[in-house]
């Protein structure tokens, strides 16, 4: 697999890596140890800023880092001056370390790298049916890890579940890498296919957070903390959040799902038009593929409690579909408005059901009214006729403050604006 750091040097970051940092919450924390595991694939923490208001400025710095590839140095220049003009800086009269550039050091290094693993982890999934193995391959750390070394060599099946806790890196500044291999790499390395090498052993060891008693297994040779694999848990609270299970989640997880899914390749491709419909077909053997491209849809947003007991729906889950996304796009083109609304913006239809201004318009009917940095927005949704569960997208673009007044006397304003 190419050197991603080359790459990023080349074309810029991929979006899988920037949209992993980006899609995250912010969730102040007083220690490292209060926030689960795997919810650092969620929301971003940094120990000791709760109470500060640091936490929005620490990430944006990341983001900036991630978006324009820059340097810990870059980093630090563009943050540090921030930090201690909010007090958020050297140590507290209790002892407590505040900012410091090796307390900054880790925040880059831990976020910066597990952004990338993530956003090859996506890659991997995307290519695995060409390139289905992934080598372990040798770390470039001047100080390497036994254990760690023991590991080279080792290719397994990409989804194996022993990549579920050594998908690298595997602790505090751990510098191994994977390669995705074909079959005939494999070979070539002395893997066979048919009579495959098991995975190293796992022995584990128990880890006690000090901060809650909890107890977790953890493998030995790995860093508390880094015994996961945060693309693959992205991956996953995305496919729960299809299967049904977002009414379980947290609203950290359900947020990141939401942003996730609205970045995927197939609501990017429905959105953009790539995916072929025509109202009208020119001939009948057309109608029925043409019908079922017609019904296709893509989740990418869920109903807040209040807009689906608006709508009287029993299901919560917001789709998009390539006829409606036809017929905006059509509309855009109509009236020389591209590009207005990329891929991007739809991923504000979820803070718009969850914040904004709702209007009732009809029983199966809402309209969500947001000003989201200085742009006003309009999302309008509607539950289809015979099926409580079934709710779709009808009409997402730029607002005028006409629209709010045509949204009065279509309907009724049944929620204003959260803070």
């Amino acid at each position: 697999m190419a050197d991603p750091e080359k790459l990023d040097q080349l074309f810029g970051p991929p979006k899988e890596v920037t949209r992993f940092f980006d899609a995250k919450s912010l969730k102040p924390s007083e220690h490292w140890l209060d926030t689960d595991f795997d919810a650092h694939a969620l929301a971003f923490t940094v120990a000791r800023s709760a109470g500060y208001d640091v936490l929005g400025d620490i990430k944006a710095a990341i983001s900036k880092a991630l978006h324009e590839d820059l340097s810990f140095e870059q980093f630090r220049a563009n943050l540090e001056p921030i930090l201690k003009a909010k007090g958020w800086w050297g140590e507290r009269a209790d002892g407590v370390q505040l900012g410091s550039p090796r307390r900054l050091e880790t925040i880059y290094w831990a976020n910066v790298n597990t952004a990338r693993a993530a956003g090859e982890w996506e890659q991997i999934q995307e290519t695995k049916e060409v390139l289905p193995y992934l080598l372990y391959e040798i770390s470039t750390a001047l100080h390497k890890r036994e254990l760690h070394l023991s590991w080279v060599g080792t290719i397994l099946p990409v989804d194996d579940p022993w990549w579920d806790t050594r998908y690298p890196p595997n602790g505090w500044n751990c510098q191994c890498r994977v390669a995705q291999i074909s079959e005939w790499e494999a070979e070539q390395l002395g893997y066979d296919p048919k009579k495959p090498k098991p995975a190293p052993d796992s022995p584990t060891q128990s880890f006690v957070n000090r901060r809650t008693g909890e107890v977790v297994r953890v493998p030995i040779g790995i860093d508390p903390g880094w015994a996961n694999n945060p693309g693959k848990t992205r991956m996953k609270n995305a496919s729960d959040f299809l299967a049904g299970k977002f009414l379980n989640m947290s609203n950290e997880a359900r947020l990141t799902a939401t942003k996730d899914l609205a970045d995927s390749w197939l609501f990017r491709r429905i959105q953009s038009g790539e995916v072929p419909y025509n109202e009208t077909p020119v001939a009948a053997e057309a109608v029925p593929s043409n019908q079922a491209r017609g019904s296709l849809a893509v989740p990418f947003a869920v109903l807040p409690e209040d807009v689906a007991a608006q709508l009287d729906a029993t299901g919560r889950v917001v789709r998009l579909s390539v006829a409606t996304a036809k017929k905006q796009l059509r509309k855009r083109v109509s009236k020389n408005l591209l590009p207005s609304v990329t891929a991007d913006d739809y991923q504000k239809v979820q803070t718009m059901l969850d914040s904004g201004q709702i209007y009732s318009q009809g029983a199966l009917k809402v309209v969500a009214i947001m000003d989201l940095g200085g742009v006003l927005w309009l999302a309008a949704l509607k539950r289809a006729a015979t099926a409580a569960d079934e709710i779709y997208l009808t009409s997402f673009r730029r607002a005028s403050p006409s629209d709010i007044t045509t949204a009065l006397k279509r309907g009724s304003l049944i929620r204003d604006r959260k803070n």
